[in-house]
């Protein structure tokens, strides 16, 4: 966990020095410019905790797919490393902590349709940026981040340009949701502190009707200073 200036002994960086990691007057003691704290490096890493779920077309109006709390998809196959690296469902295993600094939402081909050569469709995408509602709540009510996907842009993004050749007409568009890049989107302002002790877990929620082409999988992220015990 990150220690308290006055236990580290050292105040925060001049103003102005905003790079994200500082290397601080001692070996291993680095600041974090985004949770604005000393840590000993020994028993921190930056990692992403991440969850899916699998969307079933159609989409009835007022369904609800719940993240980082099922270990299966609602047809009963179990998740795993492809889909949730989750140990423990809706917390942290014990003794670990860390801290969000940025949140991302992917979609992602099912592993039956990439067998197939059935793929995502672009149309699939955009319903689902443009029609779910995402948000992310700690403990039993405290929501932290809602707003539709299309505000949940993936770093590694999906761009690029889509051929659809139909009968009579080829068409040409772009589906962008942030391009490959961790600086397309903006860190949080206020990081999201998680314990093992704090439930979480996140939802999307379609308000209307939604038919897609295929089965679809969202993908949450929460990118993150991940702090363990030390073995």
């Amino acid at each position: 966990m990150g220690f308290p200036l006055s236990q580290m002994g050292q105040p925060p960086p001049a103003p102005g020095a905003d790079a994200p990691i500082i290397q601080g007057p001692q070996p291993g003691m680095v600041w974090l410019s985004a949770t604005r704290q000393w840590v000993d490096m020994a028993s921190w890493d930056q990692e992403v905790i991440y969850d899916s779920e699998l969307v079933l077309t159609p989409v009835t109006a007022g369904d609800e797919y719940v993240f980082f709390r099922n270990a299966s998809f609602p047809t009963g196959v179990r998740k795993d490393l492809r889909h949730t690296n989750m140990i423990a469902q809706q917390q942290l295993p014990s003794g670990w902590s860390a801290t969000i600094y940025m949140m991302s939402v992917h979609v992602l081909f099912t592993e039956t349709a990439l067998a197939s050569g059935i793929f995502t469709t672009p149309e699939d995408a955009l319903r689902l940026f443009y029609q779910g509602v995402a948000s992310f709540r700690t403990g039993a009510q405290k929501v932290h981040r809602e707003a539709p996907l299309i505000f949940w842009p993936s770093p590694q993004g999906l761009t690029g340009n889509v051929e659809r050749t139909g009968a009579a007409v080829t068409s040409f568009g772009t589906v962008n949701n942030g391009v490959p890049s961790l600086g397309a989107v903006v860190p949080l302002d206020i990081p999201i502190k998680l314990t093992n002790e704090l439930t979480f877990d996140a939802f999307v929620r379609f308000p209307g009707a939604v038919t897609l082409d295929n089965d679809t999988m969202l993908q949450i992220a929460l990118h993150t200073y991940m702090s363990k015990p030390l073995r």
